[in-house]
């Protein structure tokens, strides 16, 4: 199953950009030059975090009388609970509809999403010189006219407040800029940021990227992401 997106570039021209269920991305038809996606590439990134997500677990079996298979059942619940409200931003952007049994979402609305002019909502993009693609959550119009990229995600609120965001989130945003800018996209990003929304409702974060040191980041985590597949043949 492919879902396919028309891209207009500045020089009037367009491209498609082509994504499949594995969210491998090719462009222009020829699905015989898939590239991997942006998060593909980061997942060696935070490999000390096993800690933290070791404690997580332990604390779901302690809040459910020692039941071992209560963190899978909380994982599956945040990724619903994540792709819920990103279906509902989605619906916010590209047709203004509301949907207010979404909890998540009508968090996000209030606090976020009402104060500010969205351009468009899960963009493709591809680099074809790096060769990696991936899905832009949203474009927002700022003051000044300025244009942002934004990426979201849903954290448990206590794990954040100790431990803050993925270093992961703020390369994946500086490689979607970079994918726009070797596109010659006519969605030219001035800055990115990461809404981090607690899945409690509790609140949320809204973080801006430094978009130096995040490319830097994403460049050194490709770079290893292609000597591993080197080395594995």
């Amino acid at each position: 199953m492919s879902e396919t997106q028309t891209h207009e570039l500045l020089d009037g021209t367009q491209i498609e950009i082509s994504r499949d269920g594995r969210h491998k991305y090719w462009i222009d038809g020829n699905d015989q030059a898939k590239v991997p996606s942006v998060t593909s590439m980061l997942g060696h990134i935070d490999g000390d975090s096993f800690g933290v997500g070791q404690g997580w677990a332990l604390k779901q079996v302690r809040l459910n009388d020692g039941d071992l298979e209560a963190p899978r059942r909380a994982m599956k619940r945040a990724m619903e609970d994540g792709n819920k409200m990103h279906e509902g931003i989605d619906n916010y952007i590209l047709h203004d509809t509301i949907d207010e049994e979404n909890e998540l979402f009508i968090h996000w609305l209030f606090q976020i999403g009402e104060a500010r002019n969205w351009l468009t909502s899960e963009r493709f993009v591809y680099n074809k010189k790096l060769g990696y693609g991936g899905t832009i959550d949203a474009i927002s119009t700022e003051a000044g006219g300025k244009l942002a990229l934004w990426d979201w995600k849903t954290k448990d609120s206590q794990t954040y407040l100790k431990y803050g965001g993925s270093k992961k989130d703020h390369a994946q945003a500086a490689a979607y800029a970079m994918a726009l800018n070797e596109m010659n996209s006519s969605i030219q990003v001035d800055e990115c940021y990461i809404g981090y929304v607690f899945r409690d409702c509790s609140g949320l974060d809204v973080v801006k990227v430094d978009m130096e040191w995040a490319t830097e980041l994403f460049l050194a985590s490709r770079q290893i992401y292609k000597l591993v597949g080197n080395a594995n043949g």
